[in-house]
Parts: C-alpha cells; sequence; structure tokens
C-alpha cells in the first residue's frame, strides 16, 4: 500500500533525492564509492562528468570542497570503472564489477532502440557482428586501441566505411556484446580494451540484473516512480513493476504518483539555502525523466524556463534547477558565468556565491569571475 503524505512538496522530494544521491549529507571516501552507490554517471562529456562522483566524495587535498578531478581521472585509469555505451544509447561510466549486470539488464532493448538507424546506415548484424569480432581480437593481450587504430582494425577486417556515424554505431555494438570496454585513455584519448579481459568475471541472468538494477536506483535516488526508472534504464515497465514488487520497496504517494524508496525519509535540511553548480548531466537531472515536472525550481513557472538552456550545466537552489552556468578557466582566474530565471534574495545570492567558489577551487585557480544574470 502506498501512504499519502500531504507534507511532502516538490522541493521536499528534491531535496530528500539530494540525500539519496549523497549530494548532500555524508558524502563518500573516494569517488569509486560515489560510482558503486549511483552504478551509472552519465558521461557523454568526459571532463565536465567528473564532477558528478567528485561531488559526492570528500576532499582529498587542502583548499578543495570535494574530491578533485585527477582522483576521479585515477580510478579510470585503474579500470576500475569504463566509459562505455550501457542503459540508454549515450556514454555512461560504470564501475567495472557491474558492467556485466548492467548489459545483462539493458544491452537488447538498447540494441533494438539503435536498430532503426543501424539499418538507414546500412549496418547489418552480419557486418556489426564482424566488426565485434574484429575489435575483440585486436584487443586481446592488454592493448588498447584509440579511435584511429580502431579505424585500421576495421578497414583491414573488412569492414566497409567504418568512419562518422557509422564508426559509431559499430563501436556501440561492440560494447552491447561484450567484445571491448573503454581502456586506458591514451593522450587524453578514449580507447577501447578487451572486455573480457578489462571486467570482472561473473554470469547474471536477465531477471535478476533488473532487481539488481532496480535496487541500485531506488536506494540511490528515491523516491522515484517506476517510470523514472524504466525511462533511465531503457527498460519494459512489466518488467520492471516485477523488480520492484520483489524488493519490497517502501512507497509513499504524491500529486497522484506513486514513488518507491528505500530507507528512512531524511529530516528537513536546516538553515539557509544551498546552490550547488553541477554538471549537465547530472543524476539530479537525468534520473527523473517522468518527474521532471519536481526537477525545475516550484517558485517558478516551468513556461519561464527556455526550451534550451542558456548553458549546458545546471544551478540548483536547494536542489531544483533554477539556471545554468559555463566555467572558463584561464591562466589566473575561472570565468563562471551564470543565467538564473529569476532574481535571487541576498541569502541565494550568498549561496551562489559560496557554490561557485567551490566550483572555483575544483578548477585550481586562485580566484574567480562571477557573472550574474537573470530574467
Amino acid at each position: 500500500m502506498s501512504t499519502p503524505t500531504g507534507d511532502l512538496t516538490p522541493a521536499g522530494i528534491a531535496a530528500w533525492r539530494a540525500r539519496s544521491q549523497r549530494l548532500w549529507g555524508e558524502r563518500f571516501a573516494t569517488p569509486l564509492e560515489a560510482f558503486r552507490h549511483l552504478g551509472v554517471v552519465q558521461s557523454q562529456e568526459y571532463q565536465p562528468s567528473k564532477l558528478t562522483p567528485a561531488m559526492r566524495a570528500v576532499p582529498d587535498r587542502d583548499g578543495l570542497a570535494y574530491a578533485g578531478a585527477d582522483s576521479v581521472d585515477a580510478v579510470i585509469d585503474r579500470g576500475e570503472v569504463v566509459r562505455t555505451h550501457v542503459l540508454r544509447p549515450t556514454w555512461h561510466t560504470v564501475p567495472a564489477e557491474d558492467l556485466r549486470m548492467l548489459l545483462a539488464a539493458t544491452a537488447d532493448r538498447v540494441m533494438q532502440l539503435m536498430g532503426t538507424n543501424n539499418r538507414s546506415l546500412g549496418l547489418t548484424m552480419q557486418i556489426l557482428d564482424g566488426a565485434a569480432e574484429a575489435l575483440a581480437a585486436a584487443t586481446a593481450g592488454g592493448r588498447h586501441l584509440d579511435r584511429a587504430e580502431v579505424v585500421e582494425v576495421l578497414t583491414e577486417a573488412g569492414v566497409p566505411d567504418p568512419s562518422g556515424v557509422r564508426l559509431s554505431h559499430l563501436l556501440e555494438h561492440a560494447e552491447l556484446t561484450q567484445a571491448v570496454c573503454s581502456g586506458t585513455p591514451k593522450d587524453g584519448k578514449q580507447t577501447y580494451a578487451n572486455f573480457e579481459e578489462r571486467v570482472p568475471a561473473g554470469e547474471i541472468g536477465k531477471d535478476d540484473a533488473v532487481r539488481a538494477l532496480a535496487e541500485r536506483f531506488f536506494n540511490s535516488r528515491g523516491p522515484a516512480t517506476v517510470k523514472d526508472f524504466t525511462r533511465w534504464a531503457t527498460l519494459k515497465v512489466a518488467d520492471a513493476k516485477v523488480a520492484v514488487g520483489e524488493l519490497g520497496l517502501k512507497e509513499l504517494r504524491h500529486d497522484g504518483r506513486v514513488l518507491y524508496y528505500a530507507g528512512e525519509r531524511p529530516e528537513p535540511v536546516e538553515g539557509g539555502p544551498v546552490v550547488d553548480f553541477v554538471q549537465g548531466f547530472d543524476e539530479m537531472l537525468c534520473s527523473y525523466t517522468d518527474t521532471k515536472d519536481w526537477v525545475l525550481h516550484h517558485s517558478v513557472p516551468r513556461s519561464l524556463f527556455p526550451d534550451r538552456p542558456r548553458f549546458n550545466s545546471a544551478i540548483l537552489l536547494d536542489g531544483q534547477v533554477i539556471g545554468n552556468w559555463k566555467a572558463a578557466v584561464k591562466k589566473d582566474r575561472v570565468v563562471i558565468e551564470t543565467w538564473r530565471a529569476r532574481g535571487f534574495t541576498a541569502a541565494e545570492i550568498a549561496a551562489l556565491r559560496r557554490g561557485a567558489d567551490r566550483l572555483r577551487a575544483w578548477f585550481g585557480s586562485p580566484e574567480m569571475e562571477l557573472g550574474l544574470e537573470h530574467d
């Protein structure tokens, strides 16, 4: 049975989620623990994506408010997490030990979604599977290939026109079929490594994988709806409902929707406003497609938010999106431009400056130039 909670508001849900995701509250000892808690971090833009696990981990050197970017690079270099296509047809960084589970749960559905584009590109299953086999063989023995070397391998294997969008689809298929995953970056470039050599061994059935994925989602992102989960994970609603039912999660009802969560409802946050500068694909934003109306700040009508954000990265006020930001690192300072959907109170401006200063430290700049713009 779901429990009505008349005292719960969209702002309260956002604050609860910030606690569940560990954006607020006790942070993890390392970025790797943050990756393990979240399960996946959307990361089509590699450099900004490092901010997501960093903000959820304790500072690892003086002057930082959270973990440094180099500590996130280190877990990627060591292969403890891999950056690959999984969950949805986009890049995600995931703990290596979870990748087989994630693929068992979602790979079939993702490949179905890619089918139409594959056919329009003339990529038959014979071509796709042949390319995957060639890449698995070429990366065996610990060889990590950058994109140019991948093209050479596929050309030598007789794969027609391995370039552009076709190359991207060939690589995604190879990732989804457990032929390759990301290797150690080479001169700052993505590389591809042999899946079996990079990912811990183990087998898991699809039903168990979906249940494990559901448990990870609602533990780290609740309260959320089943549709939030299915759209985040590219799953059928029927499969997700079975998994949720087997987990025995707690339920609540708000605004006609049933939300699931684990653990206990956190106490209200004391003190003044909290402003967080998060990357544009932070899990506070992209985990909640079904309940995205609670992601935007409750004080501003949704119609006042632009269809396309001014800047890609987001400013959260008390856990809800209120605007956007971008940063340019100069020799002696970082220039942070901001746009907000409304003006701020003096207390909110102070919180904004504190959030921007945490970002300045993360970028390693001694000074900050902060631009304040709003509608």
